[in-house]
């Protein structure tokens, strides 16, 4: 196939994009910046796709549509960069409908990120795509970037939303610890627990593959590890890896100053099932955090 993937250069879309190409298929990634590697299959047109319209009318007798824009919501939330969260994402996805809809021969599939965060606080409850929106800032983000993908059914394209939790691999949240543990320490945010969904770095991918390739799904799907933890069992698992490593609570303030409002809802109860996927047939290579961290330690 030819599949369009926009935002292939980063964490994920790296590894989505690497293992298109290993299946043979012929990969255009548009992006800001190019992807690290080449390949004779990958083609790379720069391009911010919040701001501007896909170019060259590179939806025109593609096979597939994948959506990996989005700013990091790790970093510190001002208003003007909960803006850019929201306008990466939302932006992204209606230039992408825009261009299905101006394609005489559309892509069969759009396959658009999504979060977890749009359960909002789920307290004790484990909840599954059944569960209706929750509150705060990032749930009104995914309510409106879900809703401008599904704008694509109408022009007859089978549209799958990814709600991904935070995804444990060379990258993302293990990164921003690692980072953090080369000084002796491993910072947790709040003093009070939580519960954490989370998903390794190789399901994410294969996730995204089997939203590809499984014409029968469609909507959204949690792509959540099968058990969520409390977020103290987590620390307590990368501990095992990073020997003599001291977990330490950051002050609230100094965690609001490095994170700001971000800091509430990073910390949010994230308690997701991976339901739809489970029913479909998916199969998780690392279900357990043991064995994820295990498996990041061996890379």
């Amino acid at each position: 196939m030819t599949i369009v993937v926009v935002g292939g250069s980063g964490f994920i879309g790296s590894m989505v994009t690497q293992r298109l190409l290993g299946q043979g298929h012929t990969v255009v990634v548009v992006a800001l910046t190019a992807p690290r590697f080449t390949h004779q299959n990958l083609f790379f047109i720069q391009c911010d796709v919040a701001q501007q319209p896909l170019p060259y009318n590179i939806l025109e007798h593609t096979d597939a549509v994948i959506n990996l824009a989005g700013a990091p919501i790790n970093k510190k939330w001002t208003p003007a960069y909960k803006q850019l969260i929201r306008d990466s994402r939302i932006k992204s996805t209606e230039s992408i409908v825009s261009a299905i809809a101006s394609a005489k021969s559309r892509p069969a599939v759009f396959i658009c990120a999504s979060a977890t965060g749009f359960y909002g606080d789920t307290g004790e409850t484990m909840v599954d795509e059944q569960a209706t929106e929750g509150k705060g800032f990032l749930a009104e983000v995914v309510t409106e970037w879900e809703a401008s993908a599904r704008k694509a059914t109408e022009y007859g394209v089978r549209v799958v939303c990814v709600r991904t939790a935070p995804v444990i691999g060379h990258g993302g949240l293990m990164h921003t610890l690692k980072d953090a543990a080369r000084f002796g320490v491993i910072p947790r945010l709040n003093k009070d627990d939580y519960w954490f969904s989370w998903i390794a770095d190789i399901d994410i991918v294969n996730a995204y593959l089997f939203a590809l390739e499984t014409s029968t799904l469609q909507g959204v799907v949690n792509a959540v590890a099968p058990e969520p933890i409390l977020y103290s069992e987590f620390l307590k698992t990368v501990k095992t890896l990073w020997k003599h490593r001291l977990v330490i609570t950051l002050p609230h303030w100094l965690a609001k100053k490095i994170l700001g409002d971000g800091v509430e809802e990073l910390t949010y109860n994230n308690r997701v099932s991976p339901k739809r996927l489970l029913d479909k047939g998916f199969t998780f290579i690392y279900p357990t955090i043991e064995s994820a961290v295990a498996a990041y330690g061996k890379k």
